[in-house]
């Protein structure tokens, strides 16, 4: 094989090796965009479905203390209208006890 071939064939091989090292590279690199691409829809996803799991959880917790409000204010409002029917009726004794005092007088 003469040096002239052997020169033109190198080449023509440093040629295709670069042809197809920067292919192979420019493969690979679109691989890892695509990846880290769906890694972050992925991560944007749990981060969607995890706020959205929270503002569930802090709504049931929200009406769960409403509830409790609500259920601890109609207690007092039925003992204060407990003790104002006692004091009414102790009124309404007091009041009979001073009408018979007056009629036996």
């Amino acid at each position: 094989m003469s040096p002239t071939m052997f020169t033109i064939i190198s080449i023509l091989l440093s040629l295709i090796c670069l042809v197809v090292g920067y292919f192979v590279r420019k493969t690979i690199a679109e691989a890892k965009i695509s990846g880290a691409r769906n890694m972050a829809e992925q991560i944007v996803e749990d981060a969607k479905r995890d706020a959205e799991a929270l503002k569930k959880e802090a709504l049931l917790e929200a009406k769960d203390e409403i509830h409790s409000f609500r259920v601890e204010a109609e207690q007092e409002v039925r003992e204060r209208r407990n003790e104002l029917q006692r004091q009414e009726n102790r009124l309404l004794q007091k009041k009979r006890k001073i009408l018979i005092a007056k009629t036996n007088l």
